[in-house]
């Protein structure tokens, strides 16, 4: 599957309020035969958080819930199988998993989360190959996502197929499309819920060096079924996205890589002309195994991604992020996490009487986990955080710390 820059959707997700992300994150056990087709798993996972609910202040929780607590314990439990078969050249992959999330104060939250990853990795002949695959999840809404204290679930599903035709020995036509969806079960957040269409193509030169330099154009068209009120007017976030990119993969060294994707992007919002933006997108991915034991990798990027403030479209992200992760022995690995962004959204007016944000943010995290295999079947991991928003609006300001153990068990 050709590599995939990731762009920002909505407002980036950096800490899920439930478990179920740091367990995510979590390196998976392998099982104990390597090529085991079917793998059942379970998994458990205790997490601490001392401001859940994502406020700026106990005096926002007594206001918002009657209750100055902010902090919680929450405990998920995780049943799953996957499948991974090999036929021939073709590559079947499936994941399937139930978890239960249960708060020991905000018992107002307990939910039931589902996920689904189904792939097939095709290839015909010795010049077509490509994947099609379907993910779903419905889970929890994040609290830092919207300021919203009722139970509110959301449904993500994709569904996604791509084609590489190698068109020369070193050169390789790409194109892929996807169609991702977004729902809200909370009544008051129906206006949020939208479907994104995508649409690529690309054009990849791959010498033998392995080193890879292409363009690639993509269409982006965001719909939202339902208008948003505000006051005595309507809008509706619909919109249309252009990129058009360079890319570039040199593989420096046998230690170093380095990614580049950038470009001109443009985005209109359909309701107005005058809500749409246009500028330079662009991320870096550098990777260096400084060890055999020791690897760094590093993201700087700016790139926007959509909001649904009815008063600003989009956001501007300018960010700079340093992940390591070290193996001291077959059984340890440490991983470290640094994330500093900076958002700027821009603050469109589109109803008469609507005064914009112009609101800035500041978002730094820091993390760092502990994991121990004691066996090929079993890993456990200790996990601890640090979230920080500083906003010139300052309900959206919060401080986060949080401290997790998990445990996952393949069969």
């Amino acid at each position: 599957m050709p590599r995939q820059f990731r762009n920002s959707s909505k407002r980036k997700t950096r800490v899920q309020v439930c478990a179920l992300l740091v367990s995510v994150t979590c390196p998976l056990a392998y099982a104990a035969d390597p090529g085991q087709v079917v793998v059942p798993y379970v998994q458990y996972t205790y997490l601490h958080d001392d401001n859940l609910l994502r406020l700026n202040s106990p005096e926002a929780a007594q206001a918002a819930l009657g209750s100055s607590k902010l902090s919680d314990n929450v405990q998920s439990r995780l049943a799953g199988i996957r499948i991974d078969k090999n036929l021939s050249r073709q590559h079947i992959y499936l994941d399937a998993s139930a978890t239960k999330n249960t708060f020991d104060y905000f018992r107002q939250f307990d939910n039931d989360a589902r996920d689904l990853k189904a792939d097939w990795g095709w290839a015909l002949g010795e010049r077509f190959s490509g994947n099609v695959g379907y993910v779903y999840s419905r889970s929890l809404t994040p609290f830092q996502n919207y300021r919203v204290l009722d139970l509110n679930i959301r449904t993500m599903s994709t569904k996604y197929a791509n084609l590489a035709w190698q068109l020369h020995p070193d050169w390789t036509l790409r194109v892929q499309a996807s169609r991702f969806g977004l729902a809200y079960d909370l009544s008051t957040q129906k206006a949020n819920s939208f479907t994104q269409n995508l649409a690529e193509v690309g054009l990849d030169y791959n010498p033998a060096s392995g080193s890879i330099a292409g363009v690639q154009v993509r269409k982006t068209t965001g719909n939202y079924p339902y208008d948003s009120v505000v006051s005595t007017g309507t809008i509706n976030n619909s919109f249309s996205q252009e990129d058009y990119k360079a890319k570039i993969v040199w593989l420096y060294s046998g230690k170093t890589k380095l990614q580049f994707l950038g470009g001109i992007t443009q985005r209109e919002r359909n309701s107005a002309a005058d809500a749409g933006y246009r500028g330079f997108n662009a991320r870096l991915i550098a990777d260096w195994a400084a060890t055999g034991k020791t690897s760094f990798k590093a993201n700087l990027w700016r790139e926007i991604g959509g909001v649904n403030d009815v008063d600003a479209n989009f956001a501007l992200t300018n960010g700079v992020s340093v992940a390591t992760t070290y193996l001291p022995t077959a059984k340890l690995r440490v991983d470290g996490l640094i994330d500093y962004e900076k958002r700027n959204y821009n603050g469109a007016s589109i109803v008469t009487g609507v005064t914009p944000t112009n609101r800035r943010d500041n978002y730094e995290k820091a993390s760092l986990s502990l994991t121990y295999s004691p066996t090929m079947s079993l890993s456990l991991m200790l996990s601890i955080y640090r979230e920080n928003l500083q906003s010139n609006i300052n309900t959206f300001s919060y401080l986060s710390n949080g401290i997790s153990l998990t445990s996952r068990y393949e069969f």
